[in-house]
């Protein structure tokens, strides 16, 4: 019998993976999506732009809605599918987070062990390769961002390391790449050298409906097709919007499956290019960091140089609100529970959340007015209608108003199957993400989260993944 079944072949997964087989126990990787092999990998993937990679066919959930907002239509919400996950799709992004992000975690929450003491040797354990973007030139969005905040006295990004003292930061970003500027997913680090093991095993194509349960024994997986595959223990990586599905459709009854959802909230500004950039470039290359006065580093700015080849001649500037109050849900779909879930984010229910990012929208609204930002720039709006920004920016209410019904998301999804006291109702994995009332089952990815820390979460979930491999 398989010793572990990894459900998930994302930034979890694949560092499970790695390092569980290195311990010589035998593992079985289920994915659902394609494999991805290093001398395979298209340049969609491989190159800059991560909007290719999104659009390379069969890379992303294309069936997967969400609300994020009240009173806001569903639409798609992007979330990585294939060996290597959404670290094979993401903007490359490398933030670690603040630390009292992961001190709240284990005061607040009661996940003993992930305090900052205990999770930075992770971080600085992490395989994935960081290297600095390049200085953009201020024709770009993030040159010109960049250089306006300089001009305010702004600090040089510090990279993917805690805000800590600084009141704020910007500049050109860490990106998950290697020397030569190419993306390096998860699983060019961790799974290729798993899969060198003769005790891995890779199964792509494999949709996990439930886990086994006998007796409140985990005892291993079963696919949409009926195979089944035991193991002796089962990891659910399939990340936060899929994991509390398959521990539903499992009978697994917990309050708190399901429940917590986060996303890092966002207010997107569409830019009007002076000089169009080519939409195959780097779209992510710097990023800034700043307070609402409420928290440190619970703001961020992200410049994207273009949208695309399908709105050549613009780019966008993200306001996004880091640290998360508001909670939403994941549910099974009632006519149909194997396919896409019921998801709702219910953004900026919080009222701190709606006015700490209306304080993030201001401060924007007063970098646009730089000679930086004005030389690259002939336009800004608010919606694909072509509404001006200066419509909806008139003051204060007005763009609360706005964010109450366009508020976007980071793609971060968090919270839905979240560690804690394993003696609260609320909890569903103890801090060794072994879930309460079922022997031999985890979850490791970000689902586990109590809350969202004030970071793109590829490298906190790989930290993660890190940290829980070693409580075997």
């Amino acid at each position: 019998m398989i010793d572990v079944v990894v459900v998930g072949a994302g930034s979890a997964g694949c560092v499970l993976a790695d390092r569980l087989s290195a311990k010589g126990l035998s593992v079985c990787v289920v994915e659902a999506g394609p494999d991805l092999r290093p001398d395979s990998t298209p340049e969609s993937i491989r190159g800059d732009s991560f909007y290719d990679a999104l659009a390379e066919p069969g890379r992303t959930h294309g069936d997967l809605l969400a609300r994020r907002v009240a009173g806001q239509t569903p639409r798609g919400y992007a979330r990585g599918r294939g060996v290597g996950g959404s670290s094979a799709v993401n903007a490359m992004l490398a933030l670690w987070g603040e630390m009292d992000d992961y001190d709240a975690w284990e005061r607040d929450h009661g996940c003993v062990g992930w305090g900052w003491s205990s999770v930075e040797r992770y971080f600085r354990r992490l395989e994935v390769p960081l290297h600095r973007a390049s200085p953009e030139g201020p024709e770009s969005v993030s040159g010109a961002l960049v250089d306006a905040c300089m001009m305010d006295g702004w600090s040089l990004h510090r990279g993917p390391y805690p805000l800590s003292g600084v009141p704020a930061d910007a500049g050109p970003a860490m990106l998950t790449r290697d020397a030569n500027a190419r993306r390096v997913t998860v699983a060019d680090v961790h799974l290729e050298r798993a899969r060198g093991r003769d005790n891995v095993e890779v199964r792509t194509h494999g949709v996990v409906d439930r886990v086994m349960i006998e007796k409140g024994r985990a005892m291993g997986v079963v696919l949409v097709d009926g195979t089944e595959i035991g193991a002796r223990e089962v990891v659910v990586a399939a990340g936060a919007i899929h994991s509390p599905t398959i521990l539903l459709r499992s009978g697994i009854e917990r309050p708190g499956i399901g429940a917590g959802l986060q996303d890092h909230p966002s207010a997107p500004i569409t830019v009007a290019l002076k000089n169009p950039r080519d939409p195959h470039s780097l779209a992510v290359s710097a990023v800034a960091r700043f307070s609402s006065g409420r928290h440190v580093a619970d703001l961020q700015f992200l410049p994207i140089n273009h949208l695309g080849p399908d709105a050549v001649g613009y780019g966008s500037i993200n306001v996004a609100l880091m640290k998360v109050s508001s909670r939403g849900t994941v549910k099974l779909n009632a006519g149909d529970p194997m396919g896409a879930p019921i998801v709702d984010f219910d953004l900026l229910s919080n009222d701190e959340d709606l006015e700490s990012l209306t304080v993030g929208v201001g401060v924007l609204l007063d970098l646009l007015d730089s000679p930086a930002v004005s030389a690259m720039a002939s336009g800004f709006y608010v919606d694909d209608r072509g509404t001006p920004l200066a419509e909806v920016a008139g003051s204060s209410d007005s763009v609360r108003e706005w964010l109450r019904v366009s508020a976007g998301d980071y793609v971060h999804a968090a919270g839905t199957c979240a560690m804690g006291d394993p003696r609260s109702p609320e909890t569903v994995v103890d801090p060794r993400a072994r879930v309460v009332g079922v022997a031999g089952l985890r979850v490791c990815d970000a689902s586990i989260f109590p809350c969202l820390p004030r970071a793109n979460t590829h490298l906190p979930v790989m930290m993660a993944a890190e940290l829980v491999a070693d409580c075997w």
